[in-house]
């Protein structure tokens, strides 16, 4: 018969891992690495599952802050364009571009800065508010980092 260099036949089958480890007494060892790969495999199964949700609420917070932050935005220049023009109608002249300046009387200064300062800030509150009920509608919870809170 045949002989290839290691010694087998030719046409006969290698041992099984399992037949070897049997054979020179690692059976233990071969069955020990293969439960720790089942288990590692596991872990990694486990680790991937708990990434992605990390990952999947980290989007959702920088979606919201977005959406947020834009309608904010969007709603304080719409409000003051609306208060200038509203001033304009009323006062028949512009309101004063910097109310910190001397030359803007101090009735002039405090009026606008109020009339700006609650109009943008009511409006931001309101879209704030609007946005965050558009969320709440389409994800069905509460954007991340609003808490539903009653007295």
């Amino acid at each position: 018969m045949d002989q290839v260099a290691s010694g087998q036949a030719v046409g006969s089958q290698p041992p099984t891992a399992q037949a070897a480890g049997e054979h020179n007494g690692l059976a233990e060892r071969v069955a020990a690495v293969q439960a720790a790969r089942t288990q590692l495999g596991r872990d990694l199964d486990r680790l991937s599952v708990e990434a992605r949700a990390q990952m999947g609420s980290t989007m959702e917070k920088i979606a919201w802050k977005v959406a947020g932050l834009g309608s904010a935005i969007l709603a304080g220049i719409a409000m003051r364009k609306a208060l200038t023009s509203g001033w304009e109608k009323v006062r028949h002249e512009e309101p004063p571009m910097n109310p910190a300046n001397p030359g803007t009387s101090w009735g002039e200064a405090v009026a606008w800065t109020m009339a700006l300062g609650a109009g943008v800030g009511v409006a931001r509150m309101l879209a704030s508010r609007a946005a965050a009920a558009g969320w709440q509608k389409a994800t069905g919870a509460l954007p991340p980092g609003l808490e539903d809170r009653q007295a």
